[in-house]
């Protein structure tokens, strides 16, 4: 057996979540994302695998290093303020040059590191660099990074950075009642910032989202949908991600042969299975506003071919839940046209491991069906009876898609039918056009 020790959270940025568009992780359950919790006790025991978050090195170095840093571009001399950029300027070469195609042309160094006790001067500086959040980097690599508006910019970014280094890293209200208006006075004392402001606490919200504690989960969904409209978007986009934090840990076994501990150090994912529900929750929350900008993101993330091929049914079944549950009739032809365009395919997992896909037929099998069904019922919510060209479609893939067609029918237009023909004989009686059906 294996026990897991975490070292330290690897920098967000790795884990897809840098930038504006970020929070960071750890914290108290009720102030932040997830509880701390103590080291292995030393005992020869070996216990199940299991996962424990410590203060990451990002939280530490936001929440105190770089609020003093920040602060220092409110100072009078010039060499205070070249003094915080150099940490970000020259940009550091990265560990990967990438070609016009967006794959890996060149490795230059490892990343990330084996042993991150032993780095080299390369992974210093890169670690170094990504500490720092990437609309803070942008910010002090401008041409006009030390204007005067750009400095008092970055210096209330140093404020906001600590007001959200204390709300991560407080011991929590015993009471909910205590503790829902804590994080109400902390998203009041982040808004009075502006706009800057309001973006952080959209990113930090959405991260939160990512604890497997519900209450947690809730109250960053409650602040979401009082902000409304400014984070319908970064919400969408935040649907694609399923959001994971990318932990450093410790492996642990007993060596068979000498009865010695061995250990090596290995990278996690870790967050909530549920995140990407209270996503659609909170857009749904949000209401009818969110329509518009759910069906832009089915259209706009296809291929060159206007194709949708993979595994990423998996996201864009939120979406068409999320648009069936608001039923907007608008949304019919861009649900309608999901039926061709999303090609679904499943993978291998050995396969996947070795750097090659191939296709698992039954995976992939199974995968379609449950996307159909996403679609029929998504489609009979929307009280449009032109769905039912759509539905007999659908229904046509596969005959064990008959009883939600069946029902899906019956939601649309308020009538009974048994058969396809019945269906099609339905249609024609309300003048919908089975055209491509």
């Amino acid at each position: 057996m294996k026990n897991w020790i975490v070292l330290a959270l690897l920098f967000l940025a790795l884990a897809g979540c840098s930038g504006q568009q970020s929070g960071d992780g750890g914290g108290g359950d009720g102030g932040g994302f997830g509880a701390d919790a103590g080291e292995s006790d030393g005992g020869d025991e070996i216990k199940e695998p299991t996962i424990v978050l410590d203060r990451s090195d990002v939280q530490k170095f936001r929440g105190t290093e770089m609020v003093d840093l920040l602060s220092s571009l409110e100072a009078q001399e010039p060499d205070d303020w070249h003094r915080v950029r150099r940490h970000v300027y020259p940009i550091p070469r990265a560990p990967y040059d990438f070609g016009k195609d967006g794959r890996v042309a060149r490795k230059n160094y490892e990343w990330p590191p084996e042993d991150p006790d032993d780095l080299s001067d390369s992974q210093r500086r890169w670690r170094s660099y990504l500490l720092w959040p990437e609309h803070i980097r942008e910010l002090l690599q401008k041409k006009d990074w030390d204007s005067e508006e750009n400095r008092r910019r970055l210096s209330n970014y140093g404020r906001m950075y600590a007001l959200l280094h204390e709300f991560q890293t407080r011991q929590p209200y015993a009471s909910p009642t205590r503790e829902t208006e804590y994080w109400s006075r902390f998203a009041e004392s982040l808004l009075a910032y502006g706009e800057d402001g309001e973006e952080l606490l959209i990113a930090n919200m959405i991260v939160a989202m990512s604890n497997p504690i519900e209450d947690v989960c809730l109250r960053a969904q409650d602040i979401l949908v009082q902000i409304g409209d400014p984070a319908v978007e970064p919400l969408c986009a935040s649907m694609w991600t399923s959001h994971r934090q990318l932990v450093m840990a410790t492996e642990e076994e007993i060596d068979p042969e000498t009865g010695r501990r061995i250990s090596k150090t290995v990278y996690k994912v870790f967050g909530n299975p549920n995140y990407n529900k209270y996503i659609s929750d909170t857009l749904y929350r949000i209401g009818p506003r969110v329509v518009p900008q759910a069906i832009y993101e089915l259209e706009y993330s296809l291929n060159s071919e206007g194709k949708s091929v993979g595994t990423t049914w998996r996201y864009r079944k939120y979406f068409v839940e999320l648009l069936g549950r608001l039923h907007d009739p608008k949304a019919l032809r861009s649900l309608e046209a999901e039926i061709d365009r999303v090609v679904v395919e499943e993978y291998d997992p050995e396969a996947l491991r070795a750097g090659k896909r191939v296709i698992d037929q039954a995976a992939t099998d199974t995968a379609a069906f449950t996307w159909r069904e996403h679609l029929i019922e998504a489609i009979g919510e929307l009280g449009n009876p032109e769905g039912i060209r759509a539905l007999i479609k659908l229904w046509k893939m596969d005959d064990f898609h008959e009883v939600p067609a069946i029902g899906a029918i019956f939601e649309l237009t308020g009538k009974r039918v048994r058969s396809l023909e019945e269906a099609r004989e339905l249609a024609k009686s309300m003048k919908v056009d089975l055209k491509g059906e």
